[in-house]
């Protein structure tokens, strides 16, 4: 018997049949799977073609699945939990049953071996969830800028772009990040880069700013600490208002601190969100997640069905699980 998970952004799809005991089956790769960005009929078909290369590898049937989880980006309100299920999951699943979730919760479930725990995410934007021993589950933010989302790479490139603006003008105090991201960009001044980059968000994406903000501020640059201040006081608001409402604060958890914000060259980001977390979640253990969220999926699969990831079901996962899986 064996269950399937399902992972599906903006740039990947992957799907992963797992054996009730926890063995890998198969693994499936497709492209964007996210109906946000290329419509329900393409993503639907990115998941339908990731499920279809596990099962083969698998040498599975569809129809011999006992249960699948779909933890997608882009299922954010109610009107996705009704129109996914409808356009994307119930065409390609031929009755076999499932559940979704956003794709923050197979983050959060692969991120640890817990089945409960707090996760944090700063990637281009942010989102976290938690879920508590008695399977009390709450998310917060995931919704962008207007919505109330003050963390994230996007946040820290509009912060750069203004900072090295305003330094260049006057207005600003002055910041090494006007020279990095001139370099970076390979232009001479200032008005050159906006000529360039002033209608072009592709082209400022590509320059890798949040990295530049990082590599500024751990060198002492007051302006670039400032803006990963900011950010890293988000990420700690975040996370303790999780801690507060899932009732944390004397629990011993894992902290998955998910997203390449935290992979930035300057500890004192995460060292700024230990410090601010802590004490109200003394016994939060931070940790970056053990398992990519496909993983985290066919874990969620597994316990859907009644099966709990034991010691022994980590172990054949640990044995089967190819090492682009890990993270």
């Amino acid at each position: 018997m064996f269950v399937i998970g399902v992972d599906a952004g903006a740039t990947k799809t992957h799907a992963i049949a797992l054996e009730d005991s926890g063995k890998v089956l198969g693994i499936g790769h497709a492209g964007c799977g996210s109906h946000e960005a290329i419509g329900f009929v393409r993503a639907r078909d990115a998941l339908d073609a990731a499920i279809r290369q596990a099962l083969e590898q698998a040498g599975k049937p569809l129809r011999d699945a006992r249960f699948a989880s779909f933890c997608l980006a882009g299922v954010d309100i109610q009107h996705d939990m009704v129109h996914v299920p409808k356009e994307m999951l119930e065409p390609i699943l031929g009755g076999v049953a499932f559940l979704l979730k956003n794709d923050a919760f197979g983050c959060l479930r692969g991120g640890t071996r817990d089945p409960f725990g707090i996760m944090i995410n700063c990637g281009s934007g942010q989102v976290a969830v938690g879920r508590n021993r008695e399977g009390v589950e709450i998310r917060v933010g995931g919704y962008g800028w207007d919505f109330g989302d003050f963390g994230g790479g996007n946040v820290m490139t509009q912060s750069a772009l203004a900072a090295v603006v305003r330094a260049d003008d006057g207005r600003g105090a002055p910041t090494a990040l006007l020279d990095l991201i001139l370099q970076a960009s390979g232009h001479a001044t200032i008005p050159d880069f906006l000529e360039k980059a002033y209608r072009d968000g592709e082209y400022v994406r590509s320059l890798g700013i949040p990295r530049l903000v990082f590599r500024s501020s751990a060198a002492g640059d007051s302006v670039a600490r400032s803006i990963l201040k900011s950010v890293a006081e988000e990420m700690a608001v975040t996370a303790n208002t999780l801690i507060r409402r899932l009732r944390m604060e004397k629990e011993a958890f894992d902290l998955i601190t998910a997203g390449s914000v935290f992979r930035g060259e300057d500890p004192w980001f995460l060292e700024t969100i230990r410090s601010l977390v802590l004490p109200h979640a003394p016994s939060a253990n931070f940790r970056f997640p053990l398992y990519a969220p496909a993983v985290g999926a066919g874990l969620l699969a597994l316990e859907a069905v009644g099966i709990q990831a034991t010691d022994s079901v980590y172990g054949n996962l640990d044995r089967s699980l190819p090492a682009e899986f890990r993270s």
